[in-house]
């Protein structure tokens, strides 16, 4: 009670936390609104046990070539350990009180042509949270939360959504797929290993066995990441289509990872089509807290994505937008079809926005943005990418929801427009242009478009606040409605309420 008197004090929690803890009661409600919370939190994962019967491991005298692989009789598919500098964020511990568990082997997943035709490929990154400081990064705090972690510490596989082959409208069920785990928190791209560290705020949750373990945490999204795109080179090397796809925080990483993958297949020399499939995370983060210093804290910003030095080094000072960055790798590789899918009101990405804006002390984000502020500002970033390329569509779907590609019913979806996902994906996949009304801008290759601002720039009003959402233009809206969007036709938004319930689990 004492410390988190004091931590009230210095940062600002409500009176009502103080309250709670001044009585061992009371203390026990906070703690298990915290954990209901931040597992609320935990960005989607799918969790499947793995069930592939087919495994291989890589060594100097084992390639697991995909030719000589026999996928399991159950899911079509295939587990590889590729060892070497692969690894997950936190060494192997099992907490017998909270029920946290790491484990730090990475393995990927593959999926082969039944017919070994190997004519199109899609690599696609697994989604299941992230950290965003040196605080939620850390294993003494992600212990304490147990099973409310904010991010997957151990590799899984899955066979749901596009990587069911069972599903009769699955246009993916013939693609060979390179399925790429995600343990490491970093959203698929980080390359650092952080010591130990405790701020005091664990303590407040009370599991005292967590802390004092020295677990350092190993953000080694990049190295694994390399390691399944160096085998899959070396088993697809001539692919007609090449999609990179990526649900959650695997949106984030396939977007990141874009003009690398298509540099190592040379799509633009060959001819291969290349594509980009982006199902719920756009990147909105708050004005102050530009998406660089995301890749600063996962130790990102110089690894080889493609980016232009000047990119590098903004990304480094911590002041390069989501909008520069993307807009950089949408120049590199200007003939890539891009499809992004959101929900206009996206609760985990409105949660992840406050973890950013707030830090962890912000539980339990009683005051998240309202859905209009986020779309404008979503809308806002990709109708700015849509300036710099012809071939960028959106698919929002009204209402929270987080993450489609993982359903069975992934092809039902109903856009804003009246318009099914499963339609839209299959016109996509022939397309080279945008499939929006109004989006027609040739690509360019000069410097970013005006609409470069600053993803959740704002007005001086205060976010949350009716007036305060952000146009798709990048001013100030003076009602509580999202301009339409040239991405968008169809967009409308209702009057905003304030959100004080955590998002449903992913």
């Amino acid at each position: 009670p004492l410390l988190l008197g004091l931590l009230s004090d210095h940062f600002g929690i409500c009176s009502a936390w103080r309250t709670a803890a001044q009585d061992s009661s009371s203390t026990m409600v906070f703690r298990h609104t915290y954990f209901a919370v931040t597992a609320l939190l935990a960005s989607a994962a799918i969790l499947a046990s793995a069930t592939a019967e087919s495994i291989c491991t890589l060594s100097d005298s084992e390639t697991c070539a995909v030719d000589s692989l026999t996928p399991s009789d159950d899911d079509g598919s295939v587990l590889i350990y590729p060892g070497g500098y692969t690894r997950c964020a936190f060494d192997d511990y099992t907490d017998s009180v909270t029920t946290f568990s790491t484990n730090s082997t990475y393995f990927f997943q593959v999926f082969p042509n039944t017919n070994a035709d190997k004519s199109k490929l899609m690599i696609f990154f697994q989604g299941g949270g992230a950290c965003a400081d040196e605080d939620t990064c850390a294993f003494g705090l992600q212990c304490s939360l147990g099973a409310s972690a904010t991010f997957t510490t151990a590799a899984t596989s899955s066979s749901a959504g596009v990587l069911d082959r069972s599903l009769a409208d699955n246009m993916f069920k013939d693609w060979n797929i390179v399925f790429i785990p995600y343990c490491t928190g970093d959203i698929h791209i980080g390359n650092r290993v952080n010591a130990a560290y405790e701020s005091g705020i664990e303590v407040l949750l009370g599991n005292t066995q967590c802390l004092g373990l020295d677990y350092a945490t190993h953000m080694n999204g990049y190295n694994n990441t390399m390691a399944v795109l160096d085998w899959a080179i070396e088993n697809y090397p001539e692919v007609d289509d090449l999609i990179v796809g990526g649900e959650s925080a695997g949106s984030l990483g396939a977007q990141v990872h874009s003009a690398k993958i298509a540099d190592m297949w040379d799509v633009k020399s060959k001819g291969t089509r290349f594509s980009v499939l982006a199902d719920s995370y756009v990147g909105v983060v708050p004005k102050d807290h530009p998406a660089a210093e995301l890749l600063v804290t996962y130790g990102a910003c110089t690894n080889d994505f493609g980016l232009s030095e000047d990119i590098v080094a903004a990304c480094e000072a911590g002041t390069a937008t989501t909008i520069e960055m993307i807009e950089a790798l949408l120049e590199a590789q200007p003939e890539g079809n891009w499809l992004f899918i959101d929900s206009k009101g996206d609760k985990t990405q409105r949660y992840f926005y406050a973890l950013v804006d707030e830090g962890i002390l912000g539980y339990p984000f009683s005051d998240l943005i309202f859905e209009e502020y986020f779309f404008s500002n979503m809308s806002a970033i990709t109708d700015a990418y849509q300036t710099v390329s012809s071939r960028i569509t959106t698919f929002y779907v009204e209402g929270t929801k987080h993450v489609f590609l993982a359903d069975s019913n992934f092809t039902s979806y109903e856009s804003d427009e009246g318009l099914l996902l499963g339609d839209v994906i299959n016109a996509w996949l022939v397309s080279n242009s945008s499939l929006n009304t109004g989006a027609t801008a040739e690509p360019t290759t000069g410097a970013p478009s005006s609409t470069t601002a600053t993803p959740g720039a704002t007005t001086n009003t205060t976010p949350g606040s009716a007036s305060a959402t952000t146009s798709p233009s990048g001013t100030s809206s003076p009602t509580a409605t999202s301009s339409p969007s040239a991405s968008s036709p169809s967009a409308t938004t209702t009057s905003p309420s304030p959100t004080t319930t955590a998002p449903l689990a992913c």
